[in-house]
């Protein structure tokens, strides 16, 4: 879904948001695609993506991203299943995955995604974070209906094959 030169531009921007304190700082304070929308850093990136991403998503994307510390090269998915302590424990539970799966409007999906990502101490896959939020925007829009390649079967196919590889 993300293309070469669209990764290069949410790289970048998310780069020159980490030097930006202040627009970052407001971005993490937000609650909402429509508190994010508010901000300057939301608009900035809207207009360097194509035309088809909605506002919620981009709004949720640099609320969200405002969150992430270090751009990590795990799948999101994977890595919400990755144990990263010795008690070899997943870092999302079954229970916050499934409700990550289930959200059904914008505010409840950035919620989820923004809980996500402070579990994983801000250590994220950028590009398949922004991923999950169009894949999700999609299905939203009812726009994707490929059958086995939807969101839900996506993340749940990297999320519960990497938690199965650390089982007891």
């Amino acid at each position: 879904m993300i293309n070469e030169e669209m990764q290069k531009v949410l790289t970048s921007w998310w780069a020159r948001l980490q030097e930006n304190n202040g627009g970052r700082a407001q971005l993490k304070r937000c609650n909402s695609p429509e508190e994010a929308a508010l901000h300057s850093e939301t608009y900035r990136l809207k207009t360097m993506l194509p035309k088809w991403v909605s506002l919620e998503a981009v709004a949720t994307i640099a609320g969200v991203s405002a969150h992430i510390k270090n751009d990590t090269f795990l799948g999101f998915a994977k890595s919400l299943a990755t144990p990263q302590e010795k008690n070899g424990r997943v870092p999302l539970s079954e229970s916050r995955f499934r409700q990550l799966l289930s959200c059904r409007e914008w505010n409840e999906l950035y919620r989820t995604l923004r809980r996500s990502v402070s579990i994983l101490n801000g250590n994220v896959n950028l590009i398949s974070f922004v991923d999950t939020v169009l894949l999700w925007n999609d299905e939203f829009r009812g726009a994707y209906k490929k059958p086995g390649k939807g969101l839900k079967f996506e993340l749940s196919r990297d999320y519960y094959e990497t938690a199965m590889k650390f089982e007891k």
